[in-house]
Formats: C-alpha cells, structure tokens, sequence
C-alpha cells in the first residue's frame, strides 16, 4: 500500500507556489490538465485527484481558497478527503473557470497559465482573453515545472515504494520468459504483478531484434536477445521506468564490453551528479566514459537523454544533445529523473541499454530501484 500524500503534503505545495506567484507578480494562477501521461500532472500535484480522462482545470488565486473543476467524476479517482474543498464540474471547465474569477473579482493584473505550451486548449485560452480583456495572461509553465522539480522527502518514499512494484513485475517478466507464451500473454503478466501493487497505468514494450514493438499475439523470440521495457504510475500518482534483457545465449565480447562500459559510465556519472552540475555536464561526463573505453559514438538521437520524472512520465527537465535548452539548467537536490541514454557505437556493438530512476542527493545520484540488476540476464 502506497504512502498516501496528507494534508501537510498539500498545503506545502500550495505555500510553494504561493512562493512563486507573488514573486513574478501574480494575481491568480490557473493550472490544466488532460488525463494522458504527459499532461495530467499539474492537477495531481495540486489536486492529489488522479485524471485518467477529460479536461481539468484549477485557479489558485494569490489569496483565497482554490477551485478545482472537472468534466465529470468519472474522468478521475478523487482523494478521500478532498484537497480542494471546493470541487465542481462542467463539461467546459473554463467557463466555470470566468465564473469564479468573476465572483472573486479576478479582473484585472497579471494571471498565469500553467501548461500553456501543451496542456490548455485553444477554446479555454480564447475564453478566459475575451472574459477579461484588463488581465494580462501570461506562460506560467516554467514556474510551475521548477516548484515540482524538486521532489519533497514523501515523494521520494512515494517513488521508492513505487519502484519496489517495478522491480517485481519485471522480475515476473524474466521468469516466465519462454517460447510456450505469446508478447500479449507475458505482458499481461507482468502488468497483473502492478496492478495487484495499486498501478493506475503502464506502457508495455518487447525489444526484439533491436526494435521495440507493443506486445503482439506472437510467441516470445527466445532465441537471441529479448528484452522488456515497463514504465508504470503508481497510487501516488508517481511513474517509474525500468528495463531487463533476457539473454538466450553468451554475449558476444563487443556486447559484454559494451555494456560494462555502459554501467562504468552509470556509475562515474552518478558520482558527480550533485547539486549544481547542469544537465550538459551531465551528458558530456557519460559520453567522456563511453569514448575513454574506446568507443566511437555515432550521431545524437532525437531522444531525451536525461528527463524528470514525477506525475508525468516526462517532466522538466528533459535534456537531448538534439536541442539547445535545458543543456545549462542546474541539477537541484530532490530532482528525480529518468535515466536512459540513447547512443550507437561505430561500429554497432548490438543494443544493451541502462535504464534506470535517481534521485539527486547532495552527495551524487542516488539509484531509487536500489540493487536491480541492471545486466543482462543469462537465460538457462
């Protein structure tokens, strides 16, 4: 059973944002949500309501109570004990949104808009412009995503919990890998372990031949590498990442050397993950192990390197040697993140990839899965 969020929980998040809001000027702030993996995690955060459907919208005004307002109670599982008292429903929540800025004489000054960029509608957003011509609305995401970013000790024993379910189900995985079953069967396994464990959602891949596919009615390739990636959300509203690859004959000595040095540069890198060192630095310490052992890198990927991690399964901040931004943002104690960097090799030395949560510490990334074998598994 997951450590529920209390009521302490919630009012330091909102005097954090609070925090925030004052200091960039802000009379109100509005937050929005879409029950998807990468867009429901305002409103958990502020809510601790898990979307699964719908749209979601809350105002926190600078003074006064919030309000949180939802399509209808089946797009979302609700906290026992509300953490927005006042909860209301309508199948356009931003009307209900200029009701209250209305009542509570929201009308002129600067307002925020967390999830600006991905989250609030076109509809919403035209709305709220043509209700309130005196207000200046402005892109609060930043603000937002940097209070988050920084994860408090009980979303740390949250996501440690979590990532115990994990560890079991990808260890269902490797003990039930056979050609007797079909991708969908053992996927379905595994997914029973977290669902037994309180899991909300999970994204199931099978890697064979070096390309990941959704599990398919067909029998597991048992005959050379075969792996299983899950990323699953917890009760807390928390996601994890792990991956395994079962191995069905000797690696081959580029193979073996490949992922040793992959695992030496997960090791090095951890150490000098402090408080600090910018997300750049970061890459540029993995890529310096890699090259040290004498191997070539070929070109970046359009993938995300290094990315937080929380209530959506990708959060600021994401870095990817592809795009300048974020390359110069500090890591910060409490900052959690998915690890997975996406590299070739010339010439190729097949696919061993390391996946893994951490923790930022004052002292170096902390592993939040703890000793998950993150080898190969030889397959008998």
């Amino acid at each position: 059973m997951s450590e529920t969020a209390t009521l302490i929980e919630r009012d330091r998040r909102f005097a954090q944002i609070r925090e925030a809001m004052a200091k960039d000027n802000l009379v109100a702030l509005i937050v929005g949500g879409h029950g998807a993996s990468f867009t429901r995690g305002y409103i958990r955060y502020f809510s601790d309501a898990h979307m699964w459907a719908g749209d979601s919208l809350i105002i926190i005004p600078l003074d006064g109570e919030p309000v949180h307002v939802l399509v209808a109670n089946a797009d979302a599982s609700m906290p026992d004990k509300l953490w927005i008292p006042d909860y209301r429903k309508n199948p356009n929540p931003h009307d209900e949104i200029v009701s209250v800025m209305k009542q509570r004489g929201i009308t002129k000054g600067r307002v925020g808009i967390g999830g600006f960029d991905k989250v609030i509608t076109v509809g919403a957003y035209e709305a709220l412009r043509n209700s309130f011509p005196n207000i200046s609305f402005v892109n609060s995401d930043m603000l937002v995503d940097r209070v988050r970013a920084r994860k408090s000790a009980l979303e740390i024993r949250q996501i440690r919990e979590h990532l115990d379910f994990s560890r079991k189900a990808m260890d269902k995985f490797v003990e039930i890998a056979s050609p007797e079953i079909t991708e969908r069967e053992a996927a379905a396994e595994v997914v029973r372990v977290a669902r037994v464990g309180g899991i909300w959602d999970d994204l199931t891949k099978i890697q064979v031949s070096g390309v990941s596919v959704l599990p398919r009615d067909i029998p597991l390739d048992c005959t050379d590498l075969l792996g299983f990636h899950l990323e699953i959300c917890g009760p807390s509203g928390h996601w994890s990442e792990l991956n395994v690859t079962c191995a069905f004959r000797e690696p081959t000595a580029a193979e073996a050397g490949l992922l040793k040095t992959e695992l030496r540069a997960f090791e090095e890198v951890c150490k000098m993950a402090k408080p600090g060192v910018t997300l750049g630095e970061f890459a540029t310490a993995f890529e310096q192990a890699i090259v040290e052992d004498g191997w070539k890198l070929g070109e970046p990927e359009w993938h995300y390197f290094l990315h937080g991690q929380g209530m959506d399964s990708i959060e600021w901040p994401y870095y990817t040697r592809m795009l300048e931004e974020n390359r110069d943002v500090p890591l910060e104690e409490g900052m959690v993140f998915s690890y997975h960097p996406h590299r070739d090799t010339v010439p190729s030395a097949g696919n061993p990839r390391v996946f893994d949560d951490i923790v930022i510490t004052e002292t170096g990334a902390e592993r939040l899965s703890g000793d998950w074998d993150l080898g190969w598994r030889i397959m008998q």
